[in-house]
């Protein structure tokens, strides 16, 4: 060995120092960005899941709401349809009943 490769060998070994460590240190905030991507994803998740199930909650208490007035709309209808049966039935009635009478006199 020469005495210009003795005197680069600690120049070498500080160079590759430095650069395995600005290596591992940008190793390191890989994996810390990593986790806190992870953790950040998660609660994410874990607030989307409470979000969607409120709204289940919410579609509930309106289908219930709405099969209750669907169930009322039919009883009223039923009962709209049953209105002019009974007055066409009256009506005929008192037209035979006015008949009837015309009929004695």
């Amino acid at each position: 060995m020469t005495l210009e490769s003795k005197v680069n060998t600690p120049k070498k070994q500080k160079r590759n120092i430095v650069i395995g460590s600005v290596l591992l240190a940008s190793s390191l905030i890989c994996i810390i960005l990593t986790v806190i991507f992870i953790y950040v994803s998660s609660q994410a998740n874990k607030q989307i899941e409470s979000i969607r199930e409120d709204y289940r909650k919410v579609a509930d208490r309106r289908d219930s709401k709405v099969m209750k007035l669907a169930g009322q709309v039919e009883d009223l209808q039923k009962k709209l349809d049953a209105i002019p049966d009974r007055t066409a039935t009256k009506t005929a009635d008192k037209v035979k009943q006015v008949v009837a009478e015309d009929d004695k006199k």
